[in-house]
Order: structure tokens, then sequence, then C-alpha cells
């Protein structure tokens, strides 16, 4: 099969092509002017574009490079002509780009095979090496080389130029925002590289789609429009098309031009350490929805908690079981609340708690377990409505502590209201707890008239006697409570939309409160407009709320994750989720802030309106798969960190937490995790990311 190069404006130099297609690393063999020639590791150049400043005569091929932002010098591919040269290889292949940021195939693929039909299959350099050649410099513009015809004759350059992109991004399918297009010189401003229509009868070739369609087989390339004629499903062909309704997806090359010709800046700042994004085996889980409903209030796992060594999962599960095909005793029905060794994974069969409804939320100290939910009652035992203390081996609720949730009134049944314990948090010898009740009773004063509260209370962690001094009273339900480890405030997150009883605070679904009585609002949150819905503007709540250091972090609908100064004067950054999306849980890791969410493709960073974050502007994108992970401190999304995990029915992840060993548990209504080398692992509603 002939070998063939792209035309390009200025032709490449023969002896180097030849050399490539017999599979032989070119060097350029000229004499050395004193600065680096990238002929050697020991002589890397800062980028292709300061070689051909310094020897202009320098052809395309191979060259070694390291600016101060690369920890090492690495070999890639230099195009020393095309418009002024200096352009280096970051991509190159025909259909099924992945658009992943870790890259693709490898590196090596991409300099040594950079055309030809054995360049079909993509491979990419990982973003993050891409972001070393910039030397931490902002990317300008980046260069499409693409063919026109089925034979690879002819070819065509499209100069995309985003605007103010800080950092790369492979996401071309999510919509990286343009500040100009350019089809072969024609240049049209602004639009997004996921489509980009600007051919007609007279330019036909003057079109961008890098986004999957079943008519493409869901195989994603840079596509042309449907008026390009001559492609084919042909092996060899550099214009391939799936279907006779599909796109023309032809061969391209990525290419990107730095001008670092200064050797300015330092090392890369240190990001914080990552998880592995690959799921750690567990063999047991939990299956089956009791109610045998549909949508996020009915999903296998709400709530996760770990004491010691012991992991405890709640949700409305039906089963424990072990594996997708148990045998005989290995589907045990054991609903809402089980245990499970976070070593091992196995299922703790001593801990057997019988409950009559959901469980939201699970909270541990040393010698209890917390638990709250819709149940009316835990082993049938009196006063454990809607929360509970159990014994953190057998799930027997603890003769020493009592404690109950009420709601008045009735259902659409006529039934008594069963209230609700959705979030929980221990500090300073106080459980506090949020959810749909308006009464609560415990400890000491478990005989006496229940205590008149707002969906939010707080009682002892001995006994559970509430603090009837403490009442911030809220007119709805709360869905996330986070007290401060500083010990002066309490965060709230829900519907609310007034505080106090004669709804003297307005606090807009979020509210601080402080922990002094009588449970005041604390001032301070300058932006309370949460992402504008277009379709429906009264929908906001926050499912999810973490102060980690002095930042806090918030998120829920409609589709948000947001991050404040603790003084809450300065919003340090902004995340919109797309397609699917509310975030629902969040934990600290090690420096990062993992976020879990039912959003399935991509994160737009300060993207601030849904559902179609173009209407109000983002600086860039990256993949989303249910958990995201951003720096707890600066804000910044950690794209490297894409984790390979399945739901059921895309209900997504609502519980995150860390264990003894380092590794995170997420819970949801998950199915599967990573590949394994011949399968996808097993998930029982939830899964765990070891370091």
């Amino acid at each position: 099969m002939a070998f063939r190069l792209p035309a390009r404006k200025t032709p490449l130099v023969a002896g180097a092509a030849a050399l490539v297609a017999a599979g032989v690393i070119f060097v350029p063999n000229w004499a050395s002017a004193g600065a680096p020639d990238g002929k050697s590791s020991g002589a890397a150049a800062l980028s292709c574009w300061a070689v051909k400043q310094d020897y202009p005569k320098s052809a395309t091929g191979l060259y070694w490079l390291k600016t101060p932002r690369m920890s090492s010098a690495q070999q890639f591919y230099c195009d020393m002509t095309t418009d002024g040269g200096g352009w280096i290889l970051v991509g190159r292949g025909r259909e099924s780009w992945n658009f992943h940021y870790a890259g693709q195939s490898s590196t090596s693929k991409v300099r040594s095979t950079p055309t030809g039909t054995a360049a079909f299959a993509p491979a990419t350099v990982p973003g993050d090496t891409i972001n070393g050649l910039f030397n931490g410099g902002s990317i300008d513009e980046v260069r499409l080389h693409r063919a026109k015809n089925a034979d690879g004759t002819s070819w065509q350059d499209v100069s995309l130029k985003f605007k103010d992109l800080a950092d790369w991004s492979w996401t071309f399918d999510g919509g990286l925002p343009l500040s100009s297009a350019s089809f072969d010189g024609a240049t049209y401003s602004g639009g997004y590289t996921d489509a980009i229509k600007k051919s007609d009868y007279l330019h036909p070739y003057n079109g961008l789609s890098t986004v999957k369609t079943k008519d493409d087989s869901y195989k994603k390339g840079f596509a042309y429009t449907t008026s390009v004629s001559g492609a084919s499903s042909s092996a060899s062909s550099y214009l391939w098309k799936a279907t006779s309704s599909g796109l023309p997806t032809p061969f391209t090359q990525v290419w990107i031009r730095p001008k670092i010709t200064t050797s300015t800046g330092g090392p890369a700042p240190a990001t914080p350490k990552l998880l592995s994004g690959k799921t750690s085996s567990s063999p047991w889980g939990v299956t089956g929805v009791v109610s045998g409903l549909s949508g996020e209030d009915h999903i296998e796992v709400h709530a996760l908690g770990v004491v010691g060594s012991t992991l405890y999962v709640g949700g409305e599960f039906k089963y424990v079981q072990k594996g997708a095909n148990p045998a005989s005793g290995e589907k045990v029905q054991q609903s809402y609340l089980a245990a499970f060794d976070t070593s091992t994974g196995e299922w703790k069969t001593g801990f057997r708690p019988k409950l009559d409804g959901r469980v939201w939320a699970i909270k541990g100290t040393s010698d209890k377990l917390f638990v709250s939910g819709d149940f009316t009652n835990v082993n049938g035992v009196a006063n454990t409505a809607g929360v509970a203390a159990l014994d953190l081996k057998t799930g027997a609720p603890l003769s020493t502590w009592k404690a109950s949730l009420i709601r008045g009134g009735k259902d659409a049944n006529g039934n008594p209201n069963i209230p609700r314990g959705r979030a929980m948090d221990v500090q300073d010898g106080w459980l506090y707890i949020g959810g749909t009740f308006d009464h609560i009773k415990g400890g000491t004063t478990i005989t006496k008239s229940p205590f008149w509260v707002g969906g939010a209370a707080r009682v002892k962690v001995t006994d559970g006697t509430p603090d009837t001094t403490w009442n911030p009273f809220f007119d709805a339900g709360v869905y996330s409570v986070d007290a401060s480890s500083k010990g002066d405030r309490v965060y709230f997150g829900g519907r609310m939309k007034h505080m106090g009883k004669q709804k003297d605070v307005s606090v807009n679904d979020f509210a601080i409160v402080s922990t002094a009585a009588p449970g005041g609002h604390i001032s301070g949150l300058g932006d309370t407009k949460w992402i504008p819905s277009t379709d429906n503007p009264d929908k906001p709540y926050r499912n999810t709320i973490l102060e980690v250091g002095d930042r806090v972090w918030m998120g829920g609908s409609e589709h948000d994750l947001q991050v404040y100064d603790r003084d809450f004067d300065k919003k340090i950054g902004g995340n919109l989720a797309r397609s699917g999306g509310d975030f629902q849980s969040t934990v600290e890791i090690n420096g990062v802030l993992y976020a879990g969410s039912h959003g399935f493709d991509f994160d737009y960073t300060d993207g601030w309106t849904y559902p179609d974050p173009k209407t109000g502007g983002y600086s860039n994108v990256h993949r989303l798969n249910m958990v995201g992970a951003w720096d707890a401190k600066t804000g910044k999304y950690l794209p490297n960190w894409n984790p390979s995990f399945a739901s059921r029915a895309g209900n997504g992840v609502w519980a995150l937490v860390k264990d003894g060993n380092g590794c995170m548990w997420a819970g949801g209504d998950l199915k599967s995790g990573s590949w394994n080398g011949s399968a996808y692992q097993w998930l029982g509603g939830f899964g765990r990311f070891c370091p």
C-alpha cells in the first residue's frame, strides 16, 4: 500500500518523507549554530518554532523538545514548512477519536506514523504534555489538516483560534469556544468546535462536526457536513463514512504551534495526587429496589458511611448480593442498610437491622452509627422514626440513645406523613439533622411534648436530647448539612427560601447558621444567584455542601458545582455538567474535591446557564463521567481523572466517602466498573477507587 504524506502549501523534504515511510526516525543533519537544534535529547529545543527561527533551513521531521514545564525531553514530529513552519503534531486519525485528555494510543505512534493508512487508528498526545509544550501559556490556535478525497491526494487546512483557552482540552465534541474558524483562508468569527456549518454549494468543505451520532456508528472525528461526496466505509479510504446518512469523516492531523523562544518560568505547579480512575473489585453489592419504583428517590444507594474497617451502605436496595450470578445463599434479602469490610469487600453478616423505609444519610462515631431516612422504626423499636443510633456490629438500636422525627399532616392517600431525615453531620458533641420534619423529641425529653422545628435540629451525640435553644427553622426541605470543623457555623442546603418562624431571613436554598443559640443566620454570601434555568426558573436547590479549609463547595441543580472562599466575598470557580448533571455528593481526599452527579458527558468550566451553557459563556470543556475531580483549594478542574464505571438507570452517584485505606467509595445505581481485560467489573450499587 502506498504511503502518502499530506499535500502542503510548501512541499515536505523528500528525504524526510522517505525515511518516515520506511519507519526510520529522521533527524535533520545541518551544522549547529550554537542554539539547541533538537537533534538529540541533550540538545532539546524549546519548540519547533524556536528551531525554525534559529535554523531557517530546518526540514520537517522529528525533533527533541523540552520547556521548563516539561519534566523531560521528548520527541515530536514537526512541520517546518506550512505557513512559516514550527508546527507540532499532537494527534492524527480518521474515525473513532475518544477525545480523552489523557491521550489515545501513544505519543510514539503520533510521531512515528504521522500519516498514511497505518495512521487511521487515532493516536493523540496527552493533555499534560501539550500544556507543557505551551509552557503554561494559553492555547491560541489549532490547525486541522484534513483529507478532501478518498485517495488522500487533496487536503484542506482549518485554523481554529480559541477564545481565552488557558489549558489544553481534547474535548472538541463538547464545544470549545472559538474566536474564529478559518477554512482554507475563509474566516468566520465565533463558533464552537462541536459543530461549525459554513458549507454551501460553492464551499462544501467549510464545515466541522466532532460529535457522535447513530448515523456515524457513534464514532467521532473531524467530520465534514453532508454536502461532501466521495466517502466510503473502505478501510483504505482517507474519507470514511459509516452509513449512507452519516457524515464524511476525513483522516485528520491536529497541529499546534507554541512560539516558545525563551526559557522563562519554572516547573508546572504541583497538583494534588489523584486516586486511580479504575474501580477496584469488590465481591459483594446491593441490588433491587424495594418499592419497584424508578427515579432519583428510588435507587439502590443514597448513603455511605465508614467507621473503622466497616463500610455502611444505605438506600432503597432490597438484597445483598455476591457478584452478577450469585450462587445459592449469595443473594439475601437485607433491605435499606448493610455493612461490608472496607479491605475485602465481604458482606458482614452479623449486621442485620430491619428498617421499614429508605436510608438517606449515615454518620458514625467510635461507638455509634447514626442513620436517617424515611423509616418509621428500626427493628420495631419505639422512638426510632427518621433517625436512630445503632450498634456498630449488629445494627440494633442503642437503648441509651433515643430520638424521633415527626411530620404533621397526611399524604394524598390520607395516611400520616412519614418524616424524612435526609442529611446529617457530627460536630462538637452535636448531631445536626436536616430533612422534612416539623417536630423532634429525644433523650431526656422523650416523654415531653415534641420540640417545634422547621426541617433542622441538633441533638446530643450522647443520648439524643434536642437542643431547644437552637432552632434555625426553615420553610422547606433540607437536603444537605455540613457542620464546620472550626465549630462556628453549620451550612444548610435544600429548597428553603426563608429561615425563622416569621420567615425573618431570605436564604435562597442555602443558609449559613451560627452554632451559638438561637441558631441565627450568618450573612456573607454575596452571590445567591444559582444557575438560571430557562425551563424552570423556580427549580434550583442545593444537594451537597462541604467546607474544605477556607473554601466552601456546593452543588445541586441546575447541574452546577461552585466554590467560594469562606467569607463568601469571592467566587473561586464554577462548573456546569451536561448531559444529565445535578451534583449530589462531595468528599475531599488528599487536597482533591471529588463530586458525584448524574452528569455523563462534559464539565463546562465557568458555565452559568442551563440547559444550554453556550448562552452564558464558559472558558473550557472537559470530560465528566458521574464523578469529577477538582483542586480543593484553587477550584481548578483536574481532567486527568476520568473514571470508568456505569449507571443502571442514569441516576448516577449520590454518595461518596473515604475509608481508612485511602480509597473512595461511590454509591448510587451503579451497575458496572472498569474493564478488567475480558469484561467490565460487576458493581452492585457501589464501587471503590483506590490510590
